[in-house]
């Protein structure tokens, strides 16, 4: 052994030895509470002094990417090179080989975004341990080569969120209504004056009863590339070959797509999605990290220097660095990899430069089983919600309930291998009710509100504090809090709810009124319900089966029919100020607002504050529990932030599902909600969606109909 890896050895033995005595410090305390002892539940964050087990590394582009000995410095990584010895790098546990560069600071490996739209970005892991070397190959070279090469660019807006797509990409670009024409100039390209393939995906929201309904030309340069007919409401593309000469170097490359509006539908609405675009140009370093193809047995790279770092990415799982490049007047040769190889070229400071973020460090680790929890709260790594959460837990731990709160990035270290996925508070919950000391926990309180807009496409704002599942149904996206709770099987376990909280103030209203709920005893008002609907009857309908079924259990019920009377506004404000225990509304309606708005809207919320009323809000037919919208609030939303007044939960969809599907599972809502043997809220949503699931046309229904509020609520009923 010499005397460079004693001292490496030395180094990381060290190194191991401070990890291990920072497991018994706390960078961020869980919390458990069994029964009704009185414990402080509080949470505070500790100045970073530990070395965390794992550095995320996040990714959102791909190529090759860099790190630096510097770079981990401040997690008190004091590393003077890189070995493989030492430093591992995992993807999702999965080992990545990376290379080390010959001053041994630097190390390189393959970086893979994740291209949807609706995932979070990729994240790398590095570790202490034996890591995984990428092949390298010597690429000497003689002789003349090939500067000649295949080219790819992307262009895509996602400036758009179609939420009824039936693509798996909800997001897209503009929107051309016909008759109109929009152009494109292609950017951040080379082209040498060769040939080129190019795709465009469009997404047509339209159709009437013609055949076609969608017509677009293509135009390239002045030059008609597709004259493109089609029918329907779909996903479809065009892929067109450019002929030698078409892309221009060193002009302005103009792409041409127009909707004359010439077929026999009435309109015509069709998104622009992606276009891609494959072009031949000359092989030349210094503009940024590339990408290419190329069949050539040697590659001749202009102006480039022998320290040109060149990869063979033909196998994406196995990249191969490639050494010993041979310097030949103004630039580079290289040995080819042969037909239809891929590559990326850089120089050291055109690499990725990722973000970089320690791994949660806890305490009490999640995996383990001697846990226990009858009610687990996920809340945002944010002190001042714990704060607001505090008066909540201490009470559910006086009623005797076990109590969990648990940080958010904890379950994304553990269950996640530190991305943000929706996937990893699944997992965490299957593990717990699967694992976990009997009884099996029975309350999940996610306390935090969802976008749907995780990259900030639309700088809403709302952001993604605490993320719902975004699930494809038969016609489009909804956000799913139920997904959470769902078996391999399909079958909902536990009981799950919400505080759609963007701060910690809107957090604490939530907290206050579910404990004046359930503290100040049951009153007149919570024995009233109303049931407003539209003038319609299949709506009149159903609330008249909803209020018949509250009639024989003990309510004192009210119906309201809109469109009965010009002031109906005014009335149910005036019924909602005498207050009521029990709402629903049964009727078309949009985000924020029921039908047209002028009988409530999310504006009105305002005018019922602290009237002490805060009635438990259902509705069935439209989508005003779409609490991930990241640009306005959902109508659930604003009644639950109104102080002393307002609601206190909401059972209601976050997108519009077929009345056939929603219809009956209110039914069974409100069936489960007179059971005597129910005593929570959350605990009737859940006996609603396991009967529900026994029937296939309500499974959409059943994930779409989120409990807004704690689903460990006490039903007060007469």
């Amino acid at each position: 052994m010499n005397a460079h890896h004693r001292t490496m050895l030395a180094v990381f033995a060290g190194l191991t030895i401070m990890f291990l005595s920072a497991a018994a410090l706390t960078f961020w305390v869980d919390s458990s509470v069994s029964g009704s002892q009185d414990r402080d539940l509080r949470k505070r964050p500790s100045p970073l002094r530990e070395i965390p087990e794992f550095i995320n590394l996040t990714i959102t582009e791909t190529g090759i990417a860099a790190i630096t000995t510097d770079d981990l410095r401040p997690f008190n990584w004091q590393l003077s090179n890189f070995s493989y010895d030492t430093i591992n790098l995992t993807r999702q546990g999965e080992q990545v080989p990376y290379g080390i560069a010959d001053d041994g600071e630097t190390m390189f490996f393959l970086a893979e975004a994740i291209t949807s739209t609706v995932l979070a970005p990729t994240v790398y892991q590095l570790s202490l341990g034996e890591g995984l070397p990428m092949v390298e190959r010597d690429a000497a070279a003689t002789g003349r080569g090939s500067n000649t090469a295949t080219y790819r660019q992307v262009w895509e807006e996602n400036s758009t969120f179609v939420a009824d797509t039936g693509s798996s990409d909800p997001w897209y670009g503009r929107l051309l209504l016909a008759p109109q024409t929009t152009n494109f100039t292609l950017t951040n390209i080379t082209p040498n004056g060769g040939r080129g393939r190019l795709t465009l995906s469009v997404w047509s929201s339209t159709a009437g009863p013609s055949n076609p309904d969608h017509h677009l030309k293509v135009v390239l340069n002045g030059r008609q590339l597709a004259d493109w007919v089609w029918d329907g409401i779909q996903q479809t593309q065009i892929t067109v070959e450019l002929p030698d000469g078409l892309l221009q170097p060193d002009v302005s490359n103009v792409l041409s797509v127009t909707s004359p509006g010439d077929t026999p539908a009435s309109g015509e609405a069709i998104y622009i999605d992606r276009i891609d675009l494959l072009y031949e140009g000359n092989l030349e370093a210094g503009n940024g990290q590339f990408w290419f193809s190329s069949n050539a047995s040697t590659l001749a790279i202009d102006h480039a220097g022998a320290d040109l770092l060149l990869f063979d990415v033909t196998d994406r799982s196995q990249p191969v660095m490639l050494t010993n490049l041979t310097t030949a007047g103004s630039g580079v040769l290289a040995a080819g990899s042969g037909v239809s190889s891929r590559y990326f070229a850089l120089n050291v400071d055109e690499a990725i430069r990722p973000s970089f973020s320690n791994s949660f460090i806890a305490k009490q680790a999640l995996r383990q089983t001697d846990r226990g929890a009858d009610y687990i709260v996920i809340y945002p790594d944010d002190t001042a919600f714990v704060d607001a959460l505090q008066p909540l837990l201490t009470y559910r731990a006086e009623q005797g309930l076990r109590v969990t709160a648990v940080p958010l990035s904890q379950i994304y270290a553990e269950f996640g291998y530190g991305q943000e996925d929706p996937s990893a508070i699944r997992n965490f919950l299957t593990y717990a009710q699967n694992n976990w000391r009997f009884p099996s926990p029975r309350y999940v309180l996610l306390a935090g509100d969802a976008s749907y807009d995780i990259h900030n496409n639309l700088d809403g704002k709302n952001i993604n504090l605490l993320p719902s599942q975004l699930v494809q149904l038969q016609d489009g996206f909804a956000s799913s809090d139920t997904w959470y709770v769902l078996s391999d099987e399909g079958q909902p376990q536990l009981a799950i709810g919400r505080f759609p909280a963007q701060t910690p103030e809107q957090l604490q209203v939530m907290v206050a009124k579910t404990l004046a709920y359930e503290q100040n005893g049951r009153s007149d008002w919570m024995e009233r319900s109303l049931f407003v609907s539209e003038a319609e009857p299949q709506f009149n309908e159903m609330n008249l089966a909803l209020a018949a079924l509250l009639q024989a259990s003990g309510y004192e019920t009210s119906t309201l029919q809109m469109g009965d009377d010009e002031a109906m506004h005014y009335v149910l404000m005036g019924t909602l100020a005498k207050g009521v225990g029990l709402i629903n509304y049964a009727g078309d309606g949009y985000v924020s607002q029921w039908g047209n708005g002028q009988t409530f809207a999310g504006d009105d919320a305002s005018m019922l504050a602290d009237n002490g009323h805060t009635p438990i809000f259902t509705t069935f037919t439209c989508n005003n529990g779409a609490f991930s919208e990241p640009q306005r609030d959902s109508l659930a939303e604003d009644l639950l932030w109104v102080e002393n007044g307002g609601i206190v939960a909401a059972i209601a969809p976050s997108s519009r599902v077929a009345l056939p599907s929603l219809t009956p599972l209110g039914e069974l809502f409100y069936s489960a909600l007179l059971d005597e043997n129910v005593n929570t809220l959350g605990e009737a949503l859940l006996q609603a969606q396991a009967t529900a699931l026994g029937d296939e046309t309500l499974d959409e229904a059943v994930l779409v109909v989120n409990l807004l509020g704690d689903p460990a609520l006490q039903l007060q009923r007469p």
